[in-house]
């Protein structure tokens, strides 16, 4: 029998125990990915720890995790699935060493809601007729990323893609997958030759912003931005990206308007959008109203890295406001 974290860590006070990171995807009974809808870590004592908001690509990260059970509930208020929630899973410590983490994958399979047969998503169904072979090498490299098996997964979707090359499936997540790793050059190929072959596709126009935009081709990002809003007009993600891009081109009204629709769609969940909006804000001169956006984000973000750092803004702020009003 196992014994107590609390004694065992008594026990041997140099050791820690490692934390486990949650690796997961969202998708329907077809294999397409749902984006944009909340998950929630609930914790034995029935308390959710974590509010975690889905990315575009149907992909989501729990991390820190100390060893337990848990649940986790996808709530679909929305849209035409039904809600989900597992289980309970138990993270276990199979072994104490100093620091470090242990990925979990978790696939969520969302069920369309009774008598609801005709409501999409909000991209067009795009449907191709792929070979099996094919097919059975992308549901491999599919199966390698949900377990973090990222070499594993590029090899399949790689073989997916000599057999058939316009496997947009493929192409989409081998290029998401790409610009996940910082291959920027290697991703964007297949992404422009996904958005070829299904010109609505607004997983792979977000893959290509961000990747623009973290090669410095802020106007290039912002169109590919711009298209994924408008084939899924409920994504903060793509709002949140949009706004950091208009703010790099000092484009601040846009940008503020942008990380001002992020919130609306994510609440807390996209609460990092208070950060930039304070940045808006302080460019603007709007002093007070950037150290508000500063608080809220302290109030709302679960995982401030530095919040001494965040005070001293804050307080920074609150001088320069009482300057000005000098």
């Amino acid at each position: 029998m196992w014994l107590p974290i609390l004694l065992l860590s008594l026990i041997f006070p140099s050791f820690t125990f490692q934390k486990f990171v949650i690796v997961g995807t969202v998708r329907d009974t077809t294999g397409r990915s749902v984006p944009n809808v909340r998950l929630l870590a609930i914790d034995e004592n029935f308390q959710p720890i974590r509010t975690i908001f889905v990315d575009g690509s149907g992909q989501f990260f729990v991390r820190g995790l100390s060893p337990g059970r848990y649940q986790f509930r996808v709530e679909t208020t929305g849209t035409p699935y039904q809600p989900f929630e597992t289980g309970w899973i138990e993270l276990q410590a199979l072994r104490m060493r100093p620091g470090g983490s242990e990925n979990y994958p978790l696939d969520i399979v969302l069920k369309l809601k009774p008598n609801k047969p005709s409501e999409g998503r909000a991209e067009t169904v795009f449907v191709q007729n792929v070979p099996e072979k094919a097919r059975a090498f992308y549901e491999s490299g599919a199966k390698s990323f949900r377990e973090g098996q990222t070499d594993a997964g590029m090899t399949a979707l790689k073989q997916a893609l000599d057999l058939f090359p316009d496997y947009f499936q493929a192409l989409e997540l081998l290029g998401k997958e790409q610009i996940k790793a910082g291959f920027y050059q290697e991703g964007i190929p297949l992404l422009l030759r996904a958005v070829k072959v299904n010109p609505r596709a607004p997983g792979s126009h977000y893959a290509l912003g961000v990747a623009y935009l973290k090669l410095g081709q802020v106007e290039t990002a912002i169109e590919s931005l711009k298209k994924t809003a408008s084939f899924n007009q409920t994504n903060a993600n793509t709002q949140m990206m949009l706004g950091m891009a208009f703010r790099k081109q000092n484009q601040l009204a846009e940008a503020e308007a942008a990380f001002k629709k992020a919130l609306q769609l994510g609440a807390a969940a996209a609460a990092e959008a208070h950060f930039y909006l304070a940045g808006v804000y302080e460019k603007q001169l709007r002093f007070a109203a950037a150290a508000a956006e500063l608080e809220l984000y302290l109030k709302e973000e679960k995982e401030v890295k530095d919040p001494d750092s965040i005070r001293e803004m804050i307080r920074s702020l609150r001088e320069k406001e009482k300057g000005a009003a000098k």
